[in-house]
């Protein structure tokens, strides 16, 4: 019998920071698990050799549902974070998993090995598991989920992704929606010229007047709020701006052209347009208001614009994933919006797949930060949630 926490850890331990991106070490210890525990070899889906898909299938019997269990097999990079562990040791402290992805998202993996597993060596009368770990999560999917959705038609009744969900304690939150992302870059242009010279009437600083309509953006900005047909908790849009700046040159130059990254986490019902009108009527107003030259454009496509997804409360994923929690745990977690943005994105977008973002081990807070760790206990209740999923959502009816 493979340990669900040695499984975690042997994934912990094999590198796949993303940038630069390569899960093929990952992808070997998925392999030799799958091996370990009598489950089907993995086909390898993948626009490059170094960036693999993996995708396995069990067939319980004719009818029923196609339940796709998925996860991502890549990790943010270590970065200027200072861990007071090894990020790559999978270390144990008693209940805590430290390691870089443990929580976001290898504990998942192992525990969705382990419950393919079970459910393999006593299968449901009928429907069909399939396991789907994805490559380059962390740096946009283009080489992962979007890539998988948009070649590899799944043909799947519904999809979970074991990121981390817990807000407070693990499983605290259902999270049926999925935010998306808009991001877009302000920009203010100038001359650029000798600094010395700053003081002569009617020279601008392009830096200054961009971190001027940043602070405009950041306090005054409002966009428009969809109803919320579920009366899911956290249904709120963000605006983030400020998240990185580009231009200038140094010391002694007056910069020409300065941009700030600048992103939207979007609820659904908001659309291109009213993000696009929203922006541009608060930069026209300042820019009227100072005399600067500024302006907003979204990012290149396809990273402009990642639509959010959302399950409906009574979906049948939705009914069965809230029947398992509630026998596992114990509790009927609130229906919830997850904060960030997923794989779900590319599964309902490009296959109309109802998708859950967040149904796994560990806390949303611990990920990407130094010291991440997970529950060990919480990663071996996932291995009874995602079971007892698969035997509540699978045999039912197509």
């Amino acid at each position: 019998m493979t340990d669900v926490i040695e499984l975690a850890r042997a994934l912990v331990r094999a590198p796949s920071a993303n940038p630069p991106g390569d899960e093929r070490a990952v992808a070997d210890v998925v392999g030799d698990a799958l091996s370990a525990l009598g489950l089907p070899a993995a086909t390898v889906l993948a626009a490059l050799d170094h960036r693999p898909n993996l995708l396995v299938s069990l067939d319980f019997g004719a009818g029923g549902r196609h339940l796709v269990l998925s996860g991502h097999l890549d990790t943010k990079p270590i970065g200027d974070a200072t861990w007071s562990a090894d990020p790559l040791g999978a270390e144990l402290d008693g209940d805590r998993l430290y390691g870089l992805g443990s929580a976001d998202m290898k504990g998942a993996l192992a525990a969705m090995l382990v419950a393919a597993g079970q459910c393999a060596a006593e299968p449901p009368a009928r429907g069909r598991l399939s396991l789907l770990f994805t490559a380059d999560e962390e740096n946009g999917g283009a080489y992962g989920a979007r890539h998988v959705a948009y070649t590899k038609p799944l043909r799947a009744d519904g999809v979970v992704i074991g990121e981390p969900g817990g807000m407070e304690t693990d499983f605290d939150r259902l999270h049926l929606v999925s935010r998306g992302i808009a991001r877009l870059r302000l920009t203010a242009t100038g001359r650029q010229g000798h600094s010395s010279l700053s003081a002569e009437p009617g020279t601008r600083n392009a830096g200054v007047d961009l971190a001027r309509l940043v602070t405009e953006v950041a306090d005054r900005l409002r966009l428009p709020v969809p109803p919320n047909p579920d009366g899911l908790t956290g249904w709120t849009p963000t605006v983030n701006t400020a998240l990185a700046f580009h231009g200038g040159v140094g010391y002694g130059v007056l910069p020409g052209r300065v941009g700030a990254d600048t992103e939207v986490r979007l609820l659904p019902g908001m659309t291109r347009q009213q993000v696009g009108d929203a922006f541009g009527a608060l930069v026209r107003a300042h820019a009227r208001r100072t005399g600067a030259a500024l302006a907003h454009e979204f990012d290149e496509p396809p990273n402009d614009w990642l639509p959010p997804a959302r399950v409906p409360a009574a979906d049948p994923l939705a009914l069965a994933a809230a029947h398992a929690c509630h026998k596992v745990l114990g509790t009927a977690p609130p229906a919830s919006v997850f904060p960030g943005t997923t794989d779900a994105t590319f599964f309902q977008a490009a296959q109309g797949l109802p998708t859950l973002p967040a149904l796994g081990p560990g806390l949303l807070r611990r990920a990407h930060a130094a010291d991440e760790w997970v529950s060990v206990e919480a990663v071996r209740r996932s291995v009874a949630l995602y079971t007892e999923l698969v035997r509540e959502f699978c045999p039912g009816p197509a």
